[in-house]
């Protein structure tokens, strides 16, 4: 991505790398301790995914009512952790039941039912709580759990980078001036083509699967995670805010880290509800004409 001209001259290419040391540190960090805890099994990395729930429950309450704390974060949080434990104990339809119904006690509770921004307060329990269920869902398949989570991982995450370095690295047309003015095609071709390369390889790592197949699913996944950048950007536009937080060095807040992964990882359950919902892992990864 080309950074904005100051005072007439175009960015340096040092400018445009500037930031690149505390954003790996940041990232590598993350993975490392996100990638144990997916390893050690279902429970502890539902109860990750959970705290990063709450976390992402508060970033959405500052950003939309610009509340550090309320009445309705309280009622957000306890929605989406008791979806995340219904989920954990095979009550799917439940779960999605208290999704729907949390945006209607939020509307009950709140003080201000007028509020400008009320609406878009009550999407943040499908927002937040719909991909939270379906990572610890996909999670949950005792055979290829982890494997999908870890497929996931690499998906979006080699879309980032390499979005990342080839916005950088090329530059050119802006993909979306008016969302967010940094992006630009070379970058998301290089991070969705990379994305899709890594996504296939990974599938030569686990066998038993088209690579083809599994190849044009991670191309779709990492198109739909860019789509995921893409709407936290607008949203963040529309209240006129850089970051979601700023607990995360160099990358600003938990939202600004997954959105993308959000909006993957709901592609994934899907594709894995359509072809065998009692096995969401097998169902995302294997692609040998048997399912």
């Amino acid at each position: 991505m080309i950074q904005q001209k100051e005072q007439g001259k175009p960015a340096s290419k040092d400018s445009n790398w500037s930031d690149l040391t505390q954003r790996l540190v940041s990232a590598l960090v993350l993975a490392a301790i996100v990638l144990a805890i997916t390893w050690s099994g279902p429970l502890p990395f539902a109860l990750l995914v959970a705290f990063g729930a709450i976390i992402l429950c508060w970033e959405w309450a500052k950003m939309v009512r610009g509340a550090d704390f309320d009445e309705l974060l309280i009622i957000h949080s306890i929605a989406v952790l008791v979806s995340c434990g219904l989920v954990v104990t095979g009550h799917y339809s439940v779960a999605l039941l208290v999704l729907l119904i949390g945006p209607a006690v939020k509307f009950v509770f709140s003080a201000n039912r007028q509020a400008k921004n009320l609406g878009i307060s009550l999407l943040g329990v499908p927002y937040i709580g719909l991909p939270v269920i379906a990572m610890i869902w996909l999670r949950g398949d005792p055979n290829y759990g982890f494997y999908a989570i870890l497929y996931l991982f690499i998906t979006v995450w080699t879309v980032d980078i390499f979005a990342y370095i080839s916005g950088r690295s090329f530059g050119g047309p802006k993909f979306a001036p008016r969302i967010s003015p940094k992006k630009t095609w070379s970058g998301f071709i290089g991070g969705v083509g990379a994305g899709a390369i890594a996504g296939a390889l990974f599938g030569a790592y686990i066998g038993n699967t088209s690579l083809i197949v599994i190849g044009l699913v991670s191309l779709v996944i990492g198109v739909v995670s860019q789509i995921g950048d893409l709407f936290e950007s607008a949203f963040k536009r529309h209240f006129d805010i850089k970051d979601a937080s700023n607990l995360i060095p160099g990358h600003g807040g938990l939202f600004d880290r997954v959105d993308g992964l959000m909006f993957g990882a709901l592609v994934a359950a899907l594709i894995a509800i359509y072809f065998d919902m009692s096995n969401p892992g097998k169902a995302l990864l294997i692609w040998n004409g048997a399912g």
